[in-house]
């Protein structure tokens, strides 16, 4: 946080992460979060689950987090997280507060599908290897770029189009540089 980042993740629970463990205790997340708002530094909300959204909520109610505008990331399909599928999506996305900024992070096989529905439902989305290494079944990609560019084609399915650098600095009120 020293380096003063304009965004950074805030995960605000522990839980089991594959087989490993993803320790946030809520002391060091609250001091944390007190720490990013001290600097100006604007939380990325990572949530695996409904109770990581619930744990962001007590934190804005605090006062530790701002609400201009909440910037969640809706993480599925980790194991020791919600199972990446449809109903889990809408679950997340109907319990967001008004407001807020979106975006689905899908692992793995479902993350063509899920991305898709993300963006129909008004979220953005994230690609890259990182969430999966298919542009479809059996299908691996040769890098990030043809999953950039499949998620730009599923955006440009739904007559969506693309924020500028600058749009998205505005849309998610990013302290200055």
């Amino acid at each position: 946080m020293e380096l003063r980042p304009r965004m950074a993740t805030l995960n605000p629970c522990s839980m089991s992460f594959g087989g490993a463990e993803f320790r946030n205790p809520p002391a060091d997340v609250e001091r944390l979060a007190a720490r990013m708002r001290e600097l100006g530094v604007k939380p990325e909300l990572e949530i695996y689950d409904t109770g990581h959204l619930d744990a962001c909520l007590r934190l804005r109610d605090k006062g530790l987090l701002d609400d201009t505008p909440m910037q969640f990331s809706i993480v599925l399909g980790v194991q020791g997280g919600m199972a990446a599928t449809a109903d889990n999506l809408l679950t997340m996305v109907r319990r967001i507060p008004d407001g807020a900024v979106w975006q689905v992070i899908a692992i793995g096989r479902a993350n063509r599908e899920l991305t898709a529905i993300g963006l129909a439902l008004g979220g953005n989305a994230r690609a890259g290897l990182e969430d999966t290494l298919y542009l479809q079944r059996g299908l691996l990609s040769e890098g990030n770029l043809p999953l950039v560019e499949r998620t730009v084609g599923l955006a440009d399915s739904l007559g969506l189009s693309l924020a500028s650098v600058t749009e998205t600095e505005a849309l998610l009120n990013l302290p200055s540089q």
